[in-house]
């Protein structure tokens, strides 16, 4: 019997050697993995998102479908369908419409690596908000509401994360602030002493102001609300949407810091904002818009660090 000896170059040594560390990484990375978001994924009709929701390691399947114009949720995880209940409180999912579909939100603020579910939708005019846990075997619907406004505070850093829920008003975005309460497996409501540029909730309503205003407001000059320094790139989206020569209206919103320096102050915020545009010239023409602000604080001394618009992206 022959004995074959094979010899291995130097380069094919390094690649294999290589190629293991990067698999080696990879495993590493999926293993400690801290939390999963999906951020604002809007749902036109029937929706299938994939993700671990039940904690057991495995991806599993939300089912969000329309029927007779209601939205249904269902998780299924190979084994079992959970059914989304909706609170008494507010036992709507919301109604499909076209114009301003239902969104959803993954985010673990329990910091269980598990995350909850979000829902945004409306009916007759009225937000329409959820948040689903995954607690003792089922999904509860630990909390819901009317606003049209959700956010999520700290999720960046290694503080305690808070859920926000807001409105706007005539004057300003208004918000209230939850935290989760591990014990007792609920968002409790704490009162805090909101100032007005608090995760730049003052510069977010001017600017959804001038995109309701336009196509009159395009000529409104509105500088004090963005980083200094704005590019052409950024204000030229403000110049397309007035060029569309359309009515807008706001629908609903969601932000979340999304960086942190290293003493765990939040440094960029991202604001994900959905309107409504109308044609001026046929009202049958409608279309749906979504931007995204990201936000920095100012360098500007006088601003006092206060968060400024820094880039407009559709």
């Amino acid at each position: 019997m022959k004995f074959r000896i094979i010899f291995l170059k130097k380069k094919h040594i390094y690649y294999a050697v290589l190629s293991l560390i990067i698999i080696i990484l990879l495993v590493v990375l999926l293993l400690t993995k801290k939390s999963v978001s999906t951020f604002n994924t809007l749902v036109d009709n029937n929706k299938i998102i994939q993700a671990d929701l039940t904690g057991d390691g495995k991806k599993d399947i939300l089912y969000i479908k329309v029927e007779n114009g209601k939205y249904y949720m269902e998780v299924n995880d190979g084994k079992n369908n959970y059914y989304l209940e909706t609170s008494k409180n507010l036992p709507t999912a919301g109604l499909y419409d076209a114009n301003n579909p239902m969104k959803i939100t993954l985010m673990d603020i329990t910091r269980d690596k598990v995350p909850e579910i979000f829902t945004q939708s409306s009916e007759n005019g009225k937000g329409v908000q959820h948040v689903f846990i995954y607690s003792d075997g089922i999904f509860k619907d630990m909390f819901c509401d009317s606003n049209k406004i959700i956010g999520f505070v700290d999720v960046s850093n290694n503080k305690t994360p808070k859920f926000l829920t807001g409105k706007i008003t005539n004057k300003n975005i208004e918000l209230s602030n939850y935290i989760f309460l591990p014990d007792q497996k609920k968002l409790e409501n704490f009162p805090y002493n909101y100032k007005d540029n608090y995760m730049g909730k003052d510069n977010v309503y001017s600017f959804i102001k001038l995109i309701e205003g336009l196509p009159q407001s395009a000529s409104n000059k509105l500088e004090n609300i963005f980083y200094p320094g704005l590019t052409e790139e950024n204000i030229s989206v403000i110049e397309r949407l007035a060029q569309d020569n359309n009515t807008y209206v706001f629908q609903n919103c969601v932000f979340k810091d999304i960086k942190s320096d290293n003493n765990g102050e939040i440094s960029e915020i991202l604001w994900t904002i959905n309107f409504k545009g109308t044609s001026i010239s046929d009202k049958n023409k409608i279309k749906n818009y979504t931007l995204n602000l990201l936000l920095k604080p100012s360098n500007k001394t006088e601003d006092n660090k206060a968060f400024k618009i820094y880039s407009i992206s559709f």
